[in-house]
C-alpha cells in the first residue's frame, strides 16, 4: 500500500506528469479492453470479476483459482479505422496466481501527405502498436495485491518506439460488503531510434465499490472511482452493475470530466455458461462514436 501511495504522489508531483494535454504515447495501453471495463467507464477498480481485466487491472489476476484463456475485441467507428484484439491466460499455483498477455491495435492504411500539407495520390503508411505482459497477483485474507510487467512496440511508418512499463495495486475488503482498490498503469520508459522524448501514459486509479445482496436473487454493486491520467483531465467514474445469481449481469457506467465531448453513458451485459463468460459493452461518445466490444473467457 505504502509503494502505491508513494507511486501516485510522484505521478502528481514527478516529472511524470508535467507534460503537455495529449502528449502521452501508446495511449492504446491506457484503453478498456474488456466489456465489463468498458461498460463501467473505466470504474470498478477495486471489484474486478473477470481475469481478462488484468490487461488494465493487475488486480484482476487472483480473481479465478481455476486455468482460464479470455478473449476480446473491440470494434470501433469509422471515424478510428482501426481493430484492436487481446488475449490473456491464467492459472494458479497455490496462492500465487500468473497471467500471461497480449494485444494489438493495427490501424487501416492511412492517407500520405507532403510537406505542404497536401494530400499524396498513392502514398499510404501502417501504424499500429502490439504490447506482451507478465503478471502476478496474490490475496492474503482481506487484501490482494498484483504487479504486472509490460513490453510494447509501436509503429508509425517508419519509425518506432519501445516501451518497459509496469502495471501494480493494492485492494482491501472490509466489511464483507465494501471493497478499496488503487492501482497504477504504465509507469516506466520509453525508448524511440530517433531517441525523441516520448511521454508514457502513466495513470493512477483509487476507488471503492458497495455491493449489496437484493431480492429474488439479484444483487447489486456500485463503483466510485478516481482517475487521472499524465496528459488528461481528472475523471470521477462511476458504475453500476445488477446481478441475477452470477448468471447474468447489467452493467451501466458514467464518467465525469471536464471534457465535455467525452462525457457518454456506456452499458453492457455478462451471461456465465458453466465453461465460459460471455460479454458485451457499448460505448458513445462525440468525437469517437459508437464503438463494440466483445468478450469470451474459457474455464478449464
Amino acid at each position: 500500500m505504502i509503494l502505491i501511495l508513494f507511486l501516485a504522489a510522484f505521478a502528481y508531483c514527478g516529472e511524470f506528469w508535467h507534460v503537455e494535454p495529449g502528449a502521452g504515447s501508446m495511449k492504446m495501453l491506457s484503453m478498456p479492453t474488456e466489456p465489463r471495463q468498458a461498460a463501467l467507464a473505466g470504474a470498478g477498480i477495486a471489484s474486478p470479476r473477470n481475469t481478462g481485466e488484468t490487461m488494465r487491472n493487475p488486480l484482476a489476476g487472483s480473481v479465478a483459482n481455476s486455468p482460464v484463456i479470455s478473449f476480446s475485441k473491440t470494434e470501433f467507428s469509422d471515424n478510428i479505422g482501426a481493430g484492436r484484439t487481446s488475449m490473456l491466460a491464467h492459472s494458479a499455483f497455490g496462492a500465487w496466481h500468473l497471467t500471461a498477455g497480449i494485444e494489438s491495435l493495427n490501424y487501416d492504411k492511412i492517407q500520405g501527405y507532403t510537406d505542404d500539407g497536401l494530400t499524396t495520390d498513392g502514398d499510404f503508411f501502417t501504424a499500429g502498436t502490439i504490447a506482451a505482459q507478465l503478471g502476478v497477483a496474490k490475496t492474503f485474507n482481506s487484501m490482494s495485491a498484483g504487479l504486472t510487467f509490460r513490453y510494447a512496440n509501436q509503429q508509425i511508418d517508419d519509425y518506432y518506439e519501445h516501451g518497459i512499463l509496469f502495471d501494480g495495486g493494492v485492494k482491501y475488503n472490509l466489511l464483507k460488503h465494501f471493497s478499496f482498490g488503487a492501482v497504477f498503469n504504465n509507469f516506466g520508459w520509453i525508448f524511440s531510434k530517433a531517441d525523441a522524448e516520448e511521454t508514457v501514459p502513466l495513470s493512477v486509479q483509487a476507488g471503492i465499490t458497495a455491493s449489496y445482496p437484493l431480492l429474488f436473487g439479484f444483487s447489486g454493486a456500485l463503483s466510485a472511482d478516481l482517475y487521472r491520467r499524465n496528459d488528461s483531465a481528472q475523471e470521477f467514474r462511476t458504475g453500476l452493475e445488477i446481478m441475477y445469481n452470477e448468471l447474468f449481469a447489467l452493467r451501466f457506467g458514467y464518467p465525469a470530466i471536464s471534457n465535455s465531448e467525452n462525457k457518454a453513458l456506456s452499458a453492457g451485459f455478462a451471461i456465465k455458461l458453466f465453461f465460459a463468460d460471455i460479454e458485451y459493452a457499448y460505448q458513445n461518445r462525440a468525437v469517437l462514436e459508437a464503438n463494440h466490444v466483445f468478450g469470451i473467457s474459457l474455464y478449464f
